[in-house]
């Protein structure tokens, strides 16, 4: 073992990530991969897991991969998920959720079916899954647990955003709570607030013509001036995955491109 396996500790450990087809989601897996972890890919878009998986393959053909396709917006799935990459793998050590719908609404727009839709997504498939990747960290004594929140988690959001923020935030008070319970266990559970990036989550329906005018508005206030790459946000990941975040837990790491300084 080298002195970088050492250091991350993570070789040969056994990630799932959830939203594995695209984004922040499919670089998370790429990278956990490139240092050595095997990976579960989980999606509920077959197309673009193979393609994630692919992806894997080309840059790590000694990768150990398998995926996994479901609806995570049922809770019998989620439970289901774990139970099925804990018998494939004999073991659950980390986990990176960053599956995530958002339909904008107004509030006075809001029903039933929107506000459903997005906490069933957004907080509770993070919340079951989490407590049942939890449960098997904590008779190994060892676990990572990062769940994906958003700067709108953090400030409220658009009002346009209202119900994806609450959820983002549900997930904030979720993270702490599971941190205070599993720590003494070894097992360290921590959020994520990552940077914009033009994925199908931030294009979200919009015509050519809107989606160019967002663009434009989010490139002028952003503090870097630039679009944030994948690999970024993915690096703060595999610290929070590994062993050199041993002293971080119930925190809410803002990888962000300083958004909070731009007014997000």
């Amino acid at each position: 073992m080298n002195s970088i396996d050492q250091l991350l500790g993570i070789r040969n450990r056994v990630a799932m990530v959830v939203g594995a087809a695209s984004g922040y989601g499919r670089q998370s897996a790429i990278t956990l991969a490139q240092c050595g972890a095997q990976v579960a890919l989980i999606d509920c878009n077959e197309a673009g897991l193979r393609q994630t998986q692919s992806m894997i393959i080309a840059g790590t053909p000694d990768s150990n991969t398998e995926i996994f396709i479901t609806d995570i917006s049922l809770v019998d799935n989620c439970d289901r998920l774990v139970a099925d990459v804990h018998r494939h793998f004999g073991q659950i050590d980390i986990l990176v959720h960053t599956a995530a719908v958002l339909q904008t609404r107004l509030p006075d727009e809001v029903d039933e079916n929107h506000w459903n839709t997005t906490l069933d997504v957004n907080l509770r498939s993070q919340f079951f899954i989490s407590r049942g990747v939890a449960k098997i960290m904590r008779e190994a004594g060892w676990g990572r647990i990062i769940n994906f929140i958003s700067t709108a988690g953090l400030s409220g959001g658009l009002p346009s955003s209202i119900i994806y923020g609450i959820s983002k935030s549900g997930a904030i008070a979720m993270t702490k709570n599971l941190a205070r319970q599993n720590g003494r266990f070894g097992v360290l559970v921590n959020a994520l607030s990552p940077a914009t990036l033009d994925t199908p989550l931030f294009r979200r329906g919009m015509d050519d013509e809107e989606l160019k005018e967002l663009k434009r508005q989010h490139l002028q206030i952003n503090t870097y001036g630039r679009w944030t790459h994948p690999e970024e946000v993915a690096a703060a990941v595999l610290f929070l995955s590994s062993q050199m975040s041993s002293t971080v837990t119930g925190h809410v790491l803002r990888a962000d491109s300083g958004a909070e300084l731009s007014g997000f």
